[in-house]
């Protein structure tokens, strides 16, 4: 007889689609592990927008679902839907504000676009309004209620969110794709091609190690603030901790962004499991 607990609809959704996530989510307070299954699952059905649509207008009227469905909520209304019923009751308790959540729709419009960012600043800007934001929601969800609290989950996510768009460079360029800055790019002299290519050129590499520096930078700035963050909301920047691993992982392959020991790099659950028990990250 198996005893152990089956998993909801939105848990082993963010299990089998954002692990990192979904093992950071173990580590807070057992009451409220569901409430950030719900969120994270949420967020995985925006996220993943581009991948489902095969054309810009059906990708908006994915994302102006979901706005509608966050409208009809608000008015009592609840659609039928595995992540919309879990999603309604955190925002008719007022655990979460539809605001945030229409944050995180508004950020994906970026994604259809199709176009690279121009410069650092965009990219911070679309990375802070995704992984940021989602951090910080997830960190009031955990009772963080102070702004510098709340500093301290958005630094994180974005720390996070930029190792992110290190590790899905493979995975963006087979879909020709591209969220590295136009301007760093062109200043290491790396074209789309080299992308699309997979092309394991000294320029792609350099281009790589700069981000991944400032990546470090990042994951520093963030560890700066770790004592504003409660111990009960720590769960919520826990990500960068596999961040952090990831970077490890991304300099011993010289900077390789399309190598297996990074791109398929799997999170340091032992590491993840130490920075837990000592409330930290």
């Amino acid at each position: 007889m198996n005893d152990t607990p089956k998993l909801s609809y939105c848990a082993d959704y963010v299990r089998r689609n954002d692990k990192d996530r979904f093992l950071c989510s173990l580590f807070a307070i057992p009451t409220a592990r569901e409430a950030l299954f719900t969120l994270y699952a949420f967020n995985q059905e925006v996220s993943k927008t581009r991948e489902m649509v095969s054309d810009t207008m059906l990708g908006h009227i994915r994302l102006q679902w979901w706005r509608d469905t966050l409208t009809e909520i608000s008015q009592g209304k609840i659609r039928k839907h595995e992540v919309v019923e879990p999603l309604s009751v955190l925002i008719q308790t007022h655990q979460i504000d539809v605001a945030d959540l229409e944050t995180l729709i508004t950020a994906r419009e970026f994604d259809l676009a199709d176009k690279a960012p121009e410069n650092q600043a965009d990219l911070d800007q679309y990375i802070d309004q995704t992984s940021g934001h989602l951090a910080v929601m997830a960190a009031k969800l955990l009772g963080a209620t102070d702004p510098d609290a709340r500093e301290a989950a958005r630094l994180a996510g974005n720390a996070y969110g930029l190792v992110g768009i290190l590790r899905a460079i493979v995975f963006h360029g087979r879909t020709k794709r591209i969220y590295l800055p136009q301007d760093r790019m062109t200043q290491h002299g790396v074209g789309q091609g080299d992308i699309f290519e997979f092309r394991k050129t000294d320029p792609v590499k350099a281009l790589t190690r700069e981000v991944a520096e400032l990546a470090r930078q990042r994951i520093r700035d963030a560890r700066k603030l770790r004592k504003s963050l409660p111990k009960k909301a720590i769960a919520a920047a826990l990500p960068v901790v596999l961040a952090d691993g990831y970077l490890r992982k991304l300099s011993k392959a010289d900077f390789d962004p399309f190598s297996a020991e990074f791109g398929l790099a799997r999170p340091a659950s032992v590491r993840l499991t130490l920075n837990a028990m000592l409330r930290r990250y």
